[in-house]
This record gives structure tokens, C-alpha cells and sequence, in this order.
């Protein structure tokens, strides 16, 4: 083909179905990126809520520290 020159339907299909898999194939590694740290993830949280809830009490117990 030329440059500048139109492309074909079929063409066009190759590049959408190619988008198409690249697309799937990055949210499908990127669900599994997720699931392996979700665990971990949740326990940072976790740690964090209890931590800031523990200095919230004291905080407010002891008028200060």
C-alpha cells in the first residue's frame, strides 16, 4: 500500500480484534496483580484502622496524650 492510501475493511478488522486482545489481556493481568497483593493490601489497612483508632482513643481519653 502506498502511503496515504486507505485501508482495507479487512485491515481495519486485524487492528480492532489486535486492540481488542490487548485490551483483555492487560485488565486480565491486571485483575491478577490484584488478587496477589489483595491479602496483604487488607492487612495494612487493617493494621492502620487499628492503629489510628487506638490514637483516637488515647487522644481523647487523655485529653491530648
Amino acid at each position: 500500500m502506498a502511503v496515504g492510501s486507505p485501508r482495507s475493511l479487512l485491515d481495519n478488522l486485524i487492528g480492532i480484534c489486535l486492540s481488542l486482545l490487548v485490551g483483555a489481556a492487560a485488565v486480565f493481568i491486571a485483575v491478577r496483580l490484584i488478587e496477589a497483593v489483595w491479602t496483604a493490601l487488607l492487612v495494612i489497612l487493617g493494621v492502620g484502622l487499628f492503629v489510628a483508632v487506638a490514637i483516637f482513643l488515647l487522644r481523647a481519653r487523655n485529653r491530648g496524650w
